[in-house]
């Protein structure tokens, strides 16, 4: 059964914001909005559901928003709108409680941004209560793990916005808007609707249109009905629904006619009888923009370019697989470079990133939120020659400062590490703690996250989140291939941008070509110029879509100044798009896990394969077959830990999955130091050892770690030798010595004293310690009680004050 837009959801306009919330609360929710504080948004019928984080952004200084001051919170809010002016609302921020407020900024921001970008909302099947869901994902990301030491004097670290419960992607049908099918048909002739159902042998005598229309679609949804009518078309006429279907499903009378002729189909007039062949099959219809009733998942403006579709029952039922071009490696006269990834490294170099910036002070003009626009721009930048400006980079982008004391400390690439930044700072696992100064903190169980049991999961949502994320970094990092990325200017020196447009673009663009290569065979070589020349032939403006609806573009890509770059040319489009497509391959996509890649001598892209990780992110399908996980690869890890030990006796522990029991049995004794090495680094203290030790945790688990560990190796026996033989000598000594702080000694000279001075004040009652039957420890507030009670019986004992 289809999820169709409701109607209250459609009619709705920002005139409705203004009249229910009032002037002051929707100004402020736009303004959420327009800076991109709105995100991790879901639909579910008529109930809007997202994130609107507000701790990043730096403070309005817009006058008009004097009345409604702005809060810097995380809010979970829910919205579900009955009609234009009756709503049902549910916010972290418990301002709804109040009778006289009907909303809040935070519901105004949710709101905004579904009219703004109702294609961003995921829809999803069930609601999720927001108590519960904001309950359950607290419990997932942020509890602590219960073995981390606490020092006293620091105080409770920040919980961090928790990731969000989303499904898995389905990488055919990422960005693809759907319509409801039997709606397309109802708005057909009915001799063209008799006629399709002549086509699936559907008897249509005395149905109306409308029964008529809806016997068809129950039809279609059966997949080999469908094939059978597939099966009878022209053989061009089924590779063109194929490549249809491969370009996205949906698109223009200019882009259909262009994707014809790329592919060499044949001529104008074969293209309109392959046409008349698949909508008199209801393989490939007219979705009009003037009929919204139709549309799942609602639309945008771009949607007036959406005139043909190929229902998605129909792509359900052919699972078209993309073609390829393979590659040998062995065949090449000079071997290539081959890049293979184990699954889940990525997490395990999050953790390394994370456990160096624990603790950065960030500078002034480091205190940036992870999300950004496009800035202000200086005018003198202003080209004369067409008027266009530089794009600045994006704010998100970890400062130069940063970077560099970074790569002192985990030896990676400098675009590795902005990605792993991004990814850290993305799902808060590392957020900034403010206070006197600001500094850079990471989630107590970080490490559990990451490389512990559940990190399947959490790898398909930090997946999930990385591919829905609104930012242009991907389209800035173009400039590192000398690539100039310039935007026309107003004549105030103004970028002519519209708020988010890049990121638009830039977010459509990831994934319609994760989308893509969620149709490709894994565990195979491809060749990566011809799968580059076969994305140009399907879909040459990915990267720019929405700016063919434009007479000019708003911005582009040059190879100099002056010299714009033209997607449909396709020497262009290999020095433009084809670079971001080499560089999501071999740099997000690999660090990913998802794919190998083969390098030549000038360290460009050869080829690439899709990996077992490739089923788990593109698709959601199970990873059962990452046999570097397997239970023997970790007990194997456990029985034979892979422990070194620093020049000062800390442990380094290598950071990987198979590693996680290892760290686990670590972090319950141990104190956490960054990492060295490219290692995680700990170190046994005499605080970290109490600590264990007091909450009840036995120290030979321990001692037989570092056993086994000085067993297995050679190279470092003596180090881990000597550290166990003195940790034993710590065990054996605990307990022997105990240091009392904060108490009073009383001494007496016998012990017929101690009988009277039991018998005339209250010493018995505060007594902490008795070390000999003359000597004994008091409680502070008792010694001074047991003095008083001296001094009125007429005694003066001797007091030694405290220096």
């Amino acid at each position: 059964m289809y999820d169709v837009v409701p109607g209250a959801l459609q009619r709705l306009r920002e005139a409705d914001i203004i009249s229910t919330a009032g002037l002051e609360v929707a100004s402020l929710g736009q303004e959420y909005c327009r800076r991109g504080a709105v995100h991790s948004t879901n639909r579910q019928g008529a109930r809007l559901s997202g994130i609107v984080d507000l701790s990043s952004l730096p403070p309005l200084l817009d006058a008009s928003h004097n009345g409604q001051q702005q809060d810097s919170g995380r809010y979970i809010t829910v919205v579900e709108v009955r009609s234009s002016s009756d709503w049902a609302i549910t916010c972290s921020c418990n301002k709804i409680s109040s009778a006289t407020v009907s909303s809040c900024s935070h519901a105004a921001a949710l709101l905004y941004q579904w009219i703004a970008q109702p294609l961003s909302f995921l829809t999803i099947e069930a609601p999720v209560p927001i108590e519960k869901a904001e309950q359950e994902s607290v419990e997932k990301i942020t509890q602590a793990a219960p073995a981390l030491p606490t020092v006293p004097a620091t105080p409770e670290p920040k919980r961090a916005r928790p990731l969000l419960r989303i499904p898995y992607l389905s990488g055919k049908y990422l960005s693809t808007p759907t319509f409801q099918l039997a709606d397309l048909l109802a708005a057909l002739p009915l001799s063209d609707t008799r006629s399709i159902a002549k086509e699936y042998e559907i008897a249509s005598n005395g149905m109306a249109k409308q029964e008529l229309a809806e016997t068809i679609a129950g039809a279609m949804r059966q997949p080999e009905l469908v094939r059978r009518v597939v099966g009878n078309l022209e053989k061009t006429q089924r590779q063109f629904l194929a490549t249809l279907i491969l370009a996205g499903g949906y698109m223009s009378d200019e882009e259909l006619r262009g994707l014809f002729e790329r592919f060499g189909l044949g001529k104008v007039e074969q293209l309109q009888q392959t046409l008349l062949a698949l909508q008199g099959r209801a393989l490939l219809l007219r979705a009009s923009a003037n009929n919204p009733m139709s549309v799942r998942g609602g639309f945008g403006g771009s949607l007036l370019d959406m005139n043909w579709y190929v229902p998605v029952e129909v792509q359900h039922a052919l699972h078209i697989t993309l073609p390829v071009t393979t590659f040998s490696t062995e065949a090449q006269e000079t071997k290539p470079e081959i890049r293979e990834v184990a699954p889940y490294s990525l997490l395990a170099d999050l953790l390394l990133v994370a456990r160096a910036l624990d603790g950065y002070l960030l500078e002034p003009e480091e205190k940036r939120g992870p999300r950004g626009n496009t800035g202000n721009l200086n005018r003198s930048a202003i080209s004369p020659a067409d008027g266009s400006i530089a794009i600045p980079p994006p704010t998100s982008l970890p400062s130069e400062a940063l970077l560099k004391w970074l790569k002192g400390e985990v030896h990676r690439s400098a675009g590795f590490l902005r990605f792993a930044y991004r990814i850290l700072r993305l799902a808060d696992i590392l957020y900034k703690d403010e206070g006197e100064t600001t500094r850079l903190r990471m989630l107590p169980n970080a490490a559990e996250l990451l490389l512990g049991p559940t990190r399947t999961e959490v790898a398909a949502e930090l997946f999930t989140h990385w591919v829905r994320q609104s930012s242009y970094e991907e389209l800035y990092e173009l400039t590192e291939e000398k690539l100039r990325l310039r935007c026309r200017a107003t004549p105030l020196g103004q970028p002519a941008l519209r708020y988010g447009e890049l990121e638009t673009e830039n977010n459509e663009a990831r994934q319609t070509l994760i989308a893509l290569l969620a149709q490709t065979p894994q565990q195979q070589w491809i060749h990566f110029l011809s799968f580059a020349r076969l994305v140009y032939r399907l879909n040459p403006t990915f990267l720019q879509r929405k700016q063919r609806s434009y007479p000019a573009p708003h911005w582009w890509l040059e190879i100099e100044e002056g010299r714009p770059l033209h997607p449909t040319q396709q020497q262009d489009w290999l020095r433009a798009e084809g670079r971001y497509l080499a560089r999501l391959l071999q740099g997000p996509l690999h660090w990913w896990g998802v794919t190998d890649i083969a390098l030549g001598p000038d360290k460009r892209l050869l080829a690439f394969r899709l990996t077992a990780m490739a089923g788990l992110l593109l698709s959601g399908k199970p990873a059962d077959d990452l046999v570097d996980l397997s239970p023997g690869a970790a007990l194997e890890n456990y029985t034979r830990p892979d422990i070194l030990v620093s020049d000062e006796d800390d442990l380094l522990i290598r950071s990987s999955p198979a590693s996680w029991q290892t760290i686990e049995l670590i972090e319950r004794y141990a104190e956490v130091r960054g990492v060295q090495q490219d290692r995680l680094r700990y170190r046994l203290t005499y605080r970290s050892l109490s600590e264990a030790l007091n909450r009840g945790e036995s120290i030979t688990p321990l001692l037989d770690l570092l056993r086994r560990a000085a067993t297995y190796t050679s190279t470092q026996k003596d180090a881990l030798t000597r550290l166990l033989h003195r940790l034993e000598q710590r065990v054996n000594n605990y307990g022997q010595v105990r240091l009392y702080t904060d108490m009073t000694l009383l001494e007496v000279a016998d012990n017929l004293t101690m009988r009277e001075l039991n018998a005339t004040t209250s010493v018995e009652q505060h007594i902490v310690q008795p070390i000999r039957p003359t000597l004994l420890i008091l409680e502070k507030q008792g010694g001074e009680q047991v003095l008083d009670e001296l001094k009125r019986r007429g005694q003066a004992p001797l007091v030694h004050e405290e220096e």
